[in-house]
Order: structure tokens, then sequence, then C-alpha cells
């Protein structure tokens, strides 16, 4: 038995498994001009004096012609947010481009939107190694985005922690251990940070807290039911109830026609200040985190809030 024949399929690829890589989509156009792209985790660099990228395909995909005539490809790195895109360009049988914002490259070939990099490449050579075909691009235009890649490990999709990212550790003493680790206790103090100017300014209002929420619900499109309101608000993750809304109705902040709700032209004053103070408590925000402290803060909390039952 020969070493090589001593190497398990599976146990070898378990083991390749164990590498952490990046997600790329790579496009190209088909001699007949359609657009042909797919998902791939065997980019690497070769060169930097020229810029020489290389990625590998397998020689049974049918996708194995396209890429082999083609003058220019394109690699896409995807961000932490585009796992569905990925997805997209990894399944068999759908049309991957649909409905996808892409602008034409060199010859054509796609290049897709808000990935973390992308390098468009002309082709330079091609070597068979083993099963796959490799890829060999010298990289003519690049762009590099701000949102944290996705990475892949053990066949699963992950994020990166950006370094020196933290959880916070109140000074306050009284709050001991459970109180600086509980995730629920730090989102409280984030979500007091984030309001604290708000609610202060809808109570110099003389409003309540529920009273900003039919605002704000109205904002998003008045001429709505009660049932529709109150709806809109618990897509939002806040139930409202009935007498804020009659309240606002007797203060004339909104209008009752009939059926439906709008917005008076003092609670659309109301709003407008309101939503200014909350665009400058966004702002302080961003000027502490990074973009991509930011990204990951967003794709966090999405996923807590998805399935607060089993989060």
């Amino acid at each position: 038995m020969t070493e090589a024949a001593a190497i398990d399929a599976r146990l070898f690829r378990q083991a390749l498994g164990s590498f952490v890589t990046g997600v790329t989509i790579v496009t190209t156009c088909d001699r007949e001009g359609r657009a042909v792209g797919l998902t791939a985790n065997s980019f690497n660099s070769v060169s930097l004096d020229p810029p020489l990228v290389l990625w590998s395909l397998a020689l049974n995909s049918l996708n194995l012609p396209a890429f082999r005539e083609a003058g220019h490809w394109v690699v896409h790195i995807l961000t932490a947010g585009q796992r569905d895109l990925s997805q997209r360009f990894a399944s068999r049988g759908t049309d991957k481009f649909a409905g996808l914002d892409y602008t034409p490259g060199p010859g054509g070939v796609p290049m897709l939107e808000g990935c973390a990099a992308r390098f468009v490449c002309r082709a330079a050579f091609e070597h068979e190694g083993g099963d796959h075909a490799i890829f060999v691009g010298e990289v003519v235009d690049l762009s590099i985005g701000a949102a944290p890649p996705l990475v892949f490990h053990s066949g699963q999709y992950g994020q990166m922690m950006p370094a020196g990212l933290r959880p916070a550790r109140p000074d306050d003493a009284d709050t001991g251990e459970f109180g600086r680790y509980f995730t629920g206790h730090l989102l409280g103090l984030a979500y007091n940070a984030a309001f604290d100017d708000i609610r202060r300014e809808y109570r110099r209002r003389g409003l309540r807290g529920a009273d900003y929420t039919v605002l704000a619900s109205l904002g998003l499109g008045d001429g709505v039911t009660r049932e529709g309101l109150i709806e809109r608000a618990r897509n939002g993750g806040v139930a409202l109830p009935q007498e804020a809304i009659e309240r606002l109705v007797e203060r004339d902040d909104v209008r009752d026609e009939g059926d439906r709700l709008y917005l008076s032209e003092s609670g659309r004053a109301h709003l407008v200040e309101l939503v200014a103070v909350a665009e400058a408590t966004q702002r302080r925000f961003d000027e502490r985190l990074t973009a991509p402290e930011m990204a990951l803060l967003h794709q966090l909390l999405e996923k807590l809030a998805a399935d607060p039952g089993t989060a």
C-alpha cells in the first residue's frame, strides 16, 4: 500500500475543513454572453508583483467550459451578511442572477455589489491538479468594502470577531460579575444609551413611550386602521395599547378620519424633531464603533431578535 493510498478521503476532507477560509463567488460569461457564477472557498493569492490570484474548480463542474474559455473572471469576497448569496450561488438549477444588481465588467463579466472585496482578473493560465482545474488570473481592478467577511470552517459559516471587541464592563461595583456579563443587562444599558435623548425629548413634549410608538408607526405610512397600526407596532416588537392612540387623537396629534388614522400637522412636527434626535444618537454610535463593528453588532442583534424564545 502506497502512502497516498493510505489517506482516507473522508478524513482528508475533514482535516481540510479545519482550515478557516473566506467565501467567494466567482463570475464570468459563457461564449453566448450569459452570466455564469458559483460559490468557491478555494481562493488564494499567488503573487504581489505582478498581482496574481488563483481559485480551483472541479473537473466535472458544468461551469468548467465557461471559465476555460473566459478572458476575464471576477472573484467576490463575501461579507458576513451575504450568506444567502453564497447559498444561492452554491445551488444548482436556479437562475443565480435573478433580481440581483450587478454591473458589467470587462467582456460583460458580472460584478456583484456590496462585497467585502472584489478582484477583476484577466485569465492568465490554467493548471490541472488532480480532480480540479486551477485558474490563475492577473488582477486588473479591485475594490474594498467595510463590512466584515463571511468565513467558512468545518462545513459551517461563521464571521470574524474584530480584535479588541470585548464585552462591556461597567465600573459600578454594584453590578457584580453577573451584571457585567449577563446579556440582558448589557442590552438594557445599550437600550438606555440609545433612547435617553429621545425619551427626554418626547417627555418634554408631554408624550409617553407608547405615544412615541404611535407617531413612529404612523410615520411609516399613515391612513391605516387602529388594528393595522397595532399590528405594525407588534411587527416592530412593541405591544401598542389602544389608549395611546386615543390619547394622541385627543391631543390632536393624530387625526381620526372614520376608520383611518393620520398624522396631524403637530404630530408630524413632533415626529420630525424626534427623528432628528434619533439620527444624532446614531451618529454618536457610528463615531464610537468602526464600520465592521457596527455591521457585526447589527448582525448579532438581528440574530437575537429573530427568535427570542430560543436565542
